[in-house]
């Protein structure tokens, strides 16, 4: 057993040493077991009697799992560059990344290495390998509505155990905090069973960069410190890998600014490990669609409720009530045809796009059971998409990043609540808002809005434009052809289309950089 593993009855407390009788039972399952019996961030690799090796990564996601198939042979490691080989990138793969906005699958963009999914168990024997799912986000989707509070009440009390006891695992935390609903929260709960707790935010020149407000209103509730630090425009590198570790370019360029900042607090303060409030708005259903109408008129019919949830989209989009009607008669009458996933062809080649067409094996999640409720199936692609990259750092030299809210037990209840719900009063993820009105502050648990490091991006992109364009027509991804580089005229441009191709060109920029790390190539230097 690779990771943490916690007890899913009581407190969740930790377990370090399986005993006798709990080994028993997880073997005499076949591993079935650690599904129902425990939750964490792990990795279990199991013997069985007949020779098979089977290795089951947890639900949660929350601890990688690589593999690359030789011969009879399979290696699996939590680290991509064990795998990965110098030049061995898989450009098509890169392409389709770009153009899904990064979806979820099994491929990677290194050849020959693949991820073992969450919830996913690979049996190898004799040259032979089975894929099982031990666990499936649609077993959980089948909701029975409670009362609201019914459900707040039972979301507070599995969100605070899970948190207390990721908390309570380490010595000393470091947390992001930005004043927003997520990160609130696991802060609150992180701060009952923290040994040492520290709080940081980001902060940008812009006032929607900067959140000191909101979050001196969350740390002063806790009793911490407000740990500030500004994104520096000297860390970024445009030329330098973002996530070298990663199997694929996902982090985006502020990282490398947050990165450095990480760096000096962990030694500062010993830090052993990084918490966030990632996924939030992923397990918090936080959609702005018209599917919780549907959802609800498929679980209910034209009961008097369904007037309630179209006030409540109406309150939550601005958009009219004809206008919510007629998305949601659109949405009834395709519920058989599958939802088209986001696609961004911008900047990438025509024959780069032609070669997309290509059919590649899906995540599969992304394909909703019969019967699926439409809200339901956006809120499962929410899921699968938080768990893409939750490794901040190389572990074996950095500490872990904890993302508590996408733990096994969390993500299941909230996967249990009707749509409908989460948007209760006009307000987004409004379960988790009223699940912790007791515990966070007013002030924050009213904010719908928050900034980001926008700004901040767009200082990257005026800073290195020449460069940028540089990078791209000398790159790897030019000579391999993906690129349409005519992406790159009016992007400087103060407009919404000069600031989305800037933006889009530093995601483009972000790939050729990470590309070049994994060739012969030198890095170049803004």
């Amino acid at each position: 057993m690779v990771g943490h593993l916690f007890e899913r009855a009581g407190t969740g407390r930790r377990i370090l040493d399986l005993d006798e009788a709990a080994t028993a039972k997880i073997i005499a399952s076949g591993g079935r077991s650690l599904v129902s019996d425990y939750w964490g961030g792990y990795v279990a690799v199991l013997k069985r009697p007949d020779g098979a090796i089977t290795t089951f990564r947890d639900p949660s996601g929350l601890l990688p799992c690589y593999y690359r198939e030789e011969g009879a042979d399979i290696k699996l490691s939590s680290d991509a560059a064990e795998l990965g080989r110098r030049g061995g990138v898989d450009y098509e793969a890169i392409a389709r990344f770009l153009a899904s906005a990064g979806a979820p699958s099994r491929e990677t963009c290194l050849e020959g290495v693949k991820v073992l999914l969450p919830g996913e168990c690979l049996t190898a024997l004799r040259g032979l390998r089975r894929f099982e799912s031990w666990w499936s986000p649609w077993e959980w989707t089948n909701v029975t509505e409670s009362g609201f509070q019914a459900e707040a009440h039972k979301l507070r009390e599995v969100a605070t155990r899970c948190i207390e006891s990721w908390a309570s695992s380490f010595n000393s935390t470091l947390i992001g905090v930005s004043g927003g609903l997520d990160s609130s929260i696991v802060a609150c709960a992180a701060a009952r069973r923290a040994a040492t707790l520290h709080c940081l935010t980001m902060v940008e020149e812009d006032a929607i960069g900067d959140e000191r407000r909101y979050a001196s209103v969350l740390t002063k509730a806790i009793g911490v410190p407000l740990l500030e630090a500004r994104y520096d425009l000297g860390e970024v590198e445009i030329g330098r890998a973002v996530a070298p570790h990663h199997p694929w370019p996902h982090a985006p360029y502020y990282m490398q600014a947050i990165a450095a900042v990480h760096e000096e607090l962990c030694r500062e303060h010993q830090i052993d490990a990084i918490f966030s409030g990632n996924g939030g708005d992923n397990i918090f259903c936080a959609i702005r669609s018209a599917s919780p109408f549907v959802d609800r008129f498929l679980t209910q019919g034209p009961a008097r409720g369904l007037v309630d949830t179209l006030r409540d989209l109406s309150e939550l989009t601005g958009a009219s009530g004809a206008v919510i009607l007629r998305l949601a008669w659109d949405r009834y009458r395709d519920l058989r045809r599958p939802v088209a996933l986001h696609r961004d062809y911008s900047g990438l080649s025509s024959a780069a796009i032609a070669a997309l067409a290509r059919s590649v094996a899906p995540h599969p999640w992304m394909e909703a059971p019969e019967g699926a409720l439409p809200g339901k199936a956006a809120h499962v692609r929410l899921l699968a998409r938080a768990q893409r990259s939750v490794e901040l750092y190389p572990r074996r030299t950095h500490a872990p990043h904890v993302a508590p809210l996408l733990s096994q037990p969390i993500v299941e209840t909230c996967l249990s609540i009707p749509t409908w719900q989460w948007i209760e009063g006009g307000r987004d993820r409004s379960i988790a808002r009223a699940a912790f009105q007791s515990i966070l502050p007013e002030q924050l648990l009213r904010r719908t809005s928050k900034g980001g490091p926008g700004g901040f991006m767009q200082r990257i992109f005026q800073a290195n434009a020449e460069a940028a364009g540089d990078l791209l027509r000398n790159g790897l991804l030019a000579r391999a052809g993906l690129l349409d580089l005519t992406i790159l005229e009016g992007a400087s441009q103060p407009t919404v289309d000069g600031f989305e191709k800037a933006q889009r060109i530093l995601t483009i920029c972000a790939a050729e950089s990470w590309v070049r790390s994994w060739t012969d190539v030198e890095p170049s230097r803004r």
